[in-house]
């Protein structure tokens, strides 16, 4: 097979989906995907395909059928039930050269970043990464958005006339919604043979990330401190917070002012931009200017003394009430629902 040859965008199939499971269980990314492509394909009317590589991938079509796909591609081989991104590329590069899709998507996750160049340099076409944002233009290109210069620009970009036209999405970016027509998906299973060699890496096991090695645009908790924490000593009680939610630790200008905090934990306009799944706003206002650094954040919970801090109009929760008292309260609970039953037990038996 050789590389796709140039053409046009509508002399490709439909919009597909490279979707991420975990022990069998579909990753929230991947219903993300599903769920933006499917609004991408109304606007094209063409069909969503998933992609889903691995083993005993079929009692998930039904599933992905919910979130709109029309078709779902299980590519299995036991040489794929344990990931490898030489494998993976080889086996995902061979479906799309003989398939020609329009438009490939899938998560900037991890794998996503792993596997997502590799295949677009053998097939010869762009890809935009770290998407914040996908549209569709008049003359059906694919129009992603995403953040450059630290965060601080966002850029539209446009694709040539080659297919397929790739894209990773930062997770949490598109909201998971439920199709609205009943959908009984086509399922079609392949067996590639993706290398006779033995792959170069093997995966030898899987280590927890330290939290206070994450970035915060790779995070998926951030705690963040402002002014209205009233102390240095008050702004340290986000650590332990941060830390029973797996998360990190970022302030806001006023935080950092106070010297608080590094300026590279600034969260807002002349910060970072983060899109976490939960960011936990303590102490702060709310300006705009740092509202733009957090806002498409999946779930804001506001911890403030003030009724009317203008971070509640922003707050999937609110709590009102001073910091000094709320954050201890709510850090003790966590650590208490993470011990074992026997911990507890034990525990309750000295008190």
């Amino acid at each position: 097979m050789g590389n796709p040859e140039q053409r046009s965008p509508s002399q490709g199939k439909g919009v597909w989906v490279i979707a991420e499971r975990r022990q069998e269980q579909l990753e929230n990314i991947s219903l993300e995907m599903v769920s933006g492509a499917r609004q991408l394909a109304d606007e094209l009317g063409e069909e969503v395909t998933v992609v889903v590589v691995g083993t005993a991938g079929e009692e998930l079509a039904g599933t992905l059928a919910n979130y709109g796909a029309d078709r779902v591609y299980l590519v299995e081989s036991p040489l794929l039930s344990e990931y490898s991104a030489e494998l993976y590329v080889a086996a995902l590069t061979q479906l799309f050269e003989e398939e020609k899709p329009e438009i490939v998507l899938c998560g900037a996750t991890l794998m996503g970043r792993d596997i997502a160049p590799r295949i677009a340099a053998r097939l010869k076409t762009g890809l935009v990464s770290e998407c914040t944002g996908l549209a569709i233009n008049e003359e059906r290109l694919l129009q992603p958005t995403k953040l450059i210069h630290g965060g601080k620009v966002s850029g539209t970009f446009l694709y040539s006339a080659s297919i397929p036209q790739m894209a990773t999405v930062k997770p949490g970016i598109m909201a998971i919604r439920k199709s609205a027509a009943s959908r009984k998906p086509e399922v079609t299973v392949i067996t590639p043979e993706p290398g006779k060699r033995e792959p170069r890496c093997k995966k030898i096991g899987v280590m927890k990330a330290d939290p206070d090695k994450l970035g915060l645009d790779e995070s998926e908790v951030i705690v963040a401190g402002g002014r209205g924490l009233g102390s240095a000593a008050n702004f340290q009680l986000l650590t332990r917070l941060a830390r029973s939610l797996g998360g990190v630790v970022a302030a806001s200008l006023g935080a950092i002012d106070e010297g608080w905090a590094p300026r590279k934990s600034l969260i807002g306009q002349t910060g970072m931009t983060v899109t976490p799944r939960l960011y936990v706003a303590c102490g702060i206002s709310g300006s705009i200017y740092h509202v733009m650094g957090m806002k498409d954040s999946r779930f804001i919970v506001a911890i403030n003394k003030d009724r009317n801090a203008p971070i509640f109009n922003y707050a999937d929760m609110g709590i009102v009430g001073d910091v000094a008292d709320v954050i201890p309260a709510i850090t003790g609970r966590l650590e208490a629902l993470s011990k074992s039953p026997a911990q507890r037990s034990k525990e309750a038996n000295n008190a």
